[in-house]
């Protein structure tokens, strides 16, 4: 095999992999462009009712209150016996009263004014409950309903519907998801310009324990030489006299045999409404405590394939998953540090 096959392929893989990127990136913009964070997270500022009411006329549909007094109505929003909310209004100038949903506090404070009332807010369409508090609010002061509807506004500032806490955590996780998706594009694109930058070359060259007397250019020379006369070569499956190499379509692996502790396979079986379909195979190659392989979706043919050749050409390599393997492995892990 050829040095820029082994390029090829990295990169055809690599190419495959900025799909899951480019989602990652559209879907957070989609987000961003359709709900209004900017509107919801800085919320126009407003010192009294009749600011209120004017932002609201000027299109704001989210509004942060800093309000000297509000009245309590005597009525509370409740939802399931609990007390989810209250209404206090204001009147201003005595021509035009707005009501506000405030959430109660922890205790619910039921005193007739609040001072210094610093809220965010939404506009909120009037629905059945509060035509409902308006009326039994108008007969408690001894006005009419339509006398009230006529110096009220016909929305209510809510903070029970506001949600900041909800969109933030929303907005965090929109710019970290696009974030990792540009970062994870960005990689990528250097891996498909540039093949030999591939991690799997750089962390097999400094496991490879002559890796340290060539550079990367020749390391993946002396890797696509050794693939010309290899004892195995089955499937995508390549195993040299130094490398197990694996040249999936979906994944590229390059494993060091002589830093190989311990291999086996494990079985996947693959069902679809009920029906067993197939089977794959995954080959796990533990070199260190830090640097494990996983070789996925391979046939029994393939993964025999492998472990045969290890288990007649590095007999000091463990082959197969046991309890005595097992505890072999943590003691030549411990005794590696």
């Amino acid at each position: 095999m050829k040095v820029n096959e082994i390029y090829n392929k990295i990169r055809a893989i690599y190419f495959r992999n900025i799909i899951w990127p480019i989602f990652a990136i559209v879907i957070p913009l989609g987000i961003l462009v359709f709900v209004p964070f900017d509107k919801v997270l800085k919320p126009k500022q407003v010192n009294s009712t009749k600011e209120a009411i004017e932002a609201v006329k000027a299109g704001y549909e989210y509004l942060e209150i800093n309000m000297t007094r509000l009245i309590y109505s005597g009525y509370d929003y409740m939802q399931d016996e609990d007390v989810y909310g209250q209404y206090y209004y204001d009147l201003e100038e005595g021509k035009e009263c707005l009501f506000y949903l405030l959430e109660p506090e922890k205790k619910v404070n039921r005193e007739t004014y609040i001072y210094n009332v610093n809220k965010r807010v939404k506009v909120e369409e009037t629905n059945g409950i509060y035509n409902n508090m308006i009326n039994m609010f108008a007969h408690s002061i001894g006005w009419t309903e339509e006398g009230v509807k006529d110096v009220t506004k016909d929305y209510l500032l809510s903070e029970v519907s506001y949600h900041y806490n909800v969109y933030t955590s929303l907005y965090i996780l929109v710019i970290a998801t696009m974030a990792y998706g540009i970062g994870l594009l960005l990689y990528s694109l250097v891996i498909i310009a540039c093949p030999i930058l591939c991690p799997r070359i750089i962390i097999a060259k400094w496991l490879f324990k002559s890796g340290k007397h060539c550079n990367l250019v020749q390391f993946v020379r002396l890797v696509a030489m050794e693939t010309e006369d290899a004892p195995v070569n089955i499937g995508t499956m390549f195993v040299t006299k130094h490398f197990i190499i694996n040249l999936d379509k979906r994944d590229f692996d390059l494993v060091p045999i002589d830093r190989i502790i311990i291999a086996y396979e494990h079985s996947n079986l693959k069902s679809f409404l009920g029906m067993h379909l197939k089977v794959w195979y995954t080959l796990h190659l533990k070199c260190s405590k830090l640097f494990r392989f996983h070789i996925s979706r391979k046939t029994l043919e393939e993964a025999n394939s492998v472990l045969d050749y290890i288990r007649e050409n590095k007999p000091d390599t463990l082959v197969g998953y046991t309890s005595e393997n097992k505890e072999l492995v943590k003691e030549i892990v411990n005794s590696s540090k």
